[in-house]
């Protein structure tokens, strides 16, 4: 079979099961590094917003916290990726639980206060923040969704 210039080569369709779970596992690895992303992008938005008469070592510890979780999340998706139990189990626990109720348990609070939707979500803070923090949670979601189907469980490896 001649290769014409349009012709992309083999199908990046994943074929056998073993092909989909990765590919799974990929997406899940890539929703939690995007999220990740979307945490960083409401760092720098709330830290703009509070503007430079408000930065105190509170705000920095705080970013610095941050920073060290997103790092550990990202080498976690990597390793998720490459099929490793131990970052599925992290990524679950503390992203899919304890990260997500850390940004949920706060609104909810706030909505029950009263609070409007865009003000629960940071709209107070900056007028973009509703809509990344949305884009975050989405993101989460996306990699909790693919991580736990169960081809995706089964593909992990320990010693990976």
């Amino acid at each position: 079979m001649t290769q014409t210039m349009y012709d992309t080569g083999p199908s990046s369709t994943p074929t056998t099961g073993q092909d989909r779970a990765a590919h799974r596992r990929k997406l899940a690895a890539a929703g939690f590094a995007l999220a990740v992303l979307a945490g960083i992008a409401e760092g720098v938005l709330s830290v703009a917003a509070v503007g430079a008469q408000g930065i105190d070592g509170g705000l920095i510890m705080q970013m610095a916290v941050r920073g060290v979780i997103f790092a550990a999340a990202l080498t976690c998706a990597w390793f998720l990726a490459q099929g490793r139990r131990w970052a599925w189990w992290a990524l679950l626990v503390g992203l899919g639980m304890l990260g997500m109720a850390s940004m949920v348990v706060p609104m909810a609070a706030e909505l029950a206060g009263g609070a409007g939707l865009a003000d629960a979500l940071g709209g107070d803070m900056s007028a973009a923040l509703p809509a990344v923090r949305v884009v975050h949670i989405a993101f989460v979601l996306v990699g909790v969704v693919a991580m736990l189907r169960p081809d995706v469980r089964a593909s992990l490896s320990a010693r990976r």
